[in-house]
């Protein structure tokens, strides 16, 4: 009996070989993961090492925190200044000649301090006394056209009057005559005289009409002639005005020079420190130039600026404490001044506070008042308790018996103890003095 054998079939070729790629794929990939997986573990970071439970346990100082009653200080800054302080100009213009101070020289009332080149000025001076000279001339010109007027006035009002005194003879003549006329009319009417004696009444009528009419028109011209001496006396009186206000102004002019050459000398108006020099010599000086600042540091005062919400805490003649940084120490002071108008955008009002002789404080130091307010309640934490970890300000505290890192935000220091912004709770208990071995989760026991 044959034995009948069956055949298996036969994959192609190109199959084997799609198969042996998928294989070796997979195990690329395979040992590309495991690669990956064993690097990770080498690099990744270690968890930071916590104190095991069989860590020795550490005994410790610690304090419960809490509010305490803290006062509301307010610190306020400011700058020392000279009461009296004065920066002084030129008041002419002129080429500043001499500059003999320099910062820092003391100067006493009265000292020179600049002197500026007058000779422009005192050439104004000598025009203006020529010009007095011109005027008064002037005056006395006047004056005596004046007086020519006058004279002429008076001479022509003279000759009125004998004019009119003159003619009231002429009129009283001449009334007689035709008085005389008048019979001699009759007379002849009647034949007693004869025509030549009419005649000569009648001559005499005329001539004293003709006289009269001469006399007449004689006071016209001498009333013309009053009239004109009176324009006359008027212009020279005008005149004379003008003139003296001519010489009125020379004088002025004179007298302004004659202050202006003062001027070119510049003094200190009192006992000082210069404390800056704005010019030099040869440099030109005008009106209102400033030349040098004059402080008096004898008498000092502080200036500050106070906050509307506390400008009722100061007062007048009140006594204070000022912190000047540069001493490092307080000095005594008097509010003298309180400005009673506010800065319309910061609404500070400025303070000024008389202080203390001393001889070690000048201008422009630093200093600092310090005002008291209603008192408040504030987390306090001891200084001693404070630590630093990486830069990073905070505080260990006791939490279920293990020591614990908490960081915190710390405010104002009072004495020993420093106010806590955030970060802690009332009723937190913290170590005091930690020692550097202490980290998160170390045992502690309470001393």
């Amino acid at each position: 009996m044959e034995s009948s054998t069956i055949e298996k079939p036969q994959l192609p070729e190109s199959w084997l070989n799609i198969k042996v790629i998928g294989l070796l794929t997979s195990l690329i990939v395979l040992s590309g993961g495991v690669g990956w997986w064993l690097f990770s573990n080498s690099t990744s970071r270690q968890p930071i090492p916590k104190a095991s439970a069989t860590s020795p346990t550490i005994k410790v100082q610690t304090v419960v925190i809490k509010p305490m009653p803290v006062r509301g200080d307010r610190t306020l800054t400011g700058t020392v200044e000279a009461i009296e302080s004065v920066t002084l100009t030129s008041r002419v213009m002129g080429q500043i000649e001499r500059l003999p101070v320099q910062e820092g020289d003391l100067v006493k009332a009265g000292q020179p301090i600049a002197r500026i080149d007058v000779r422009d000025i005192q050439a104004q001076r000598n025009q203006g006394n020529a010009a007095i000279s011109q005027a008064r001339s002037a005056v006395s010109a006047a004056q005596s056209a004046y007086l020519t007027a006058q004279a002429q006035k008076n001479q022509a009002e003279a000759r009125v009057r004998e004019a009119q005194a003159t003619l009231t003879e002429a009129q009283a003549e001449l009334a007689d005559a035709k008085l005389h006329q008048k019979r001699m009319a009759m007379l002849r009417t009647e034949g007693v005289v004869s025509q030549s004696q009419l005649d000569e009444a009648n001559t005499r009528v005329a001539t004293i009409e003709a006289r009269i009419g001469q006399i007449q028109a004689a006071i016209k011209q001498a009333i013309a002639s009053v009239d004109q001496a009176q324009s006359q006396v008027r212009q020279a009186q005008a005149q004379i005005e003008q003139s003296q206000a001519g010489v009125a102004q020379a004088q002025a002019t004179v007298e302004q020079t004659l202050a202006n050459l003062d001027y070119g000398t510049v003094t200190a108006p009192f006992t000082g420190v210069v404390t800056r020099k704005h010019a030099e010599v040869g440099a030109m000086a005008g009106t209102g130039q400033a030349l040098v600042t004059l402080e008096n540091i004898d008498r000092l005062r502080f200036s500050v600026a106070v906050p509307e919400s506390l400008i009722g805490r100061l007062e007048r003649g009140q006594q204070v404490q000022i912190e000047l940084d540069a001493l490092n120490r307080s000095v005594n002071g008097r509010v003298s001044q309180i400005i009673p108008a506010a800065d319309p955008a910061s609404r500070n009002f400025t303070v000024k506070i008389a202080l203390a002789s001393d001889a070690d404080i000048i201008p422009g130091m630093f200093g600092r008042l310090q005002l008291t307010t209603s008192a408040r309640q504030a987390l306090m934490i001891p200084n001693n308790a404070i630590v630093k970890r990486m830069g990073i300000t905070g505080a260990y505290k006791v939490v279920d018996g293990k020591a614990q890192f908490q960081t915190l935000t710390a405010g104002t220091t009072y004495g020993e103890q420093v106010e806590v912004y955030w970060g802690l709770e009332a009723g937190d208990r913290v170590i005091l003095n930690p020692s550097p071995a202490l980290t998160d989760g170390t045992l502690v026991s309470l001393q």
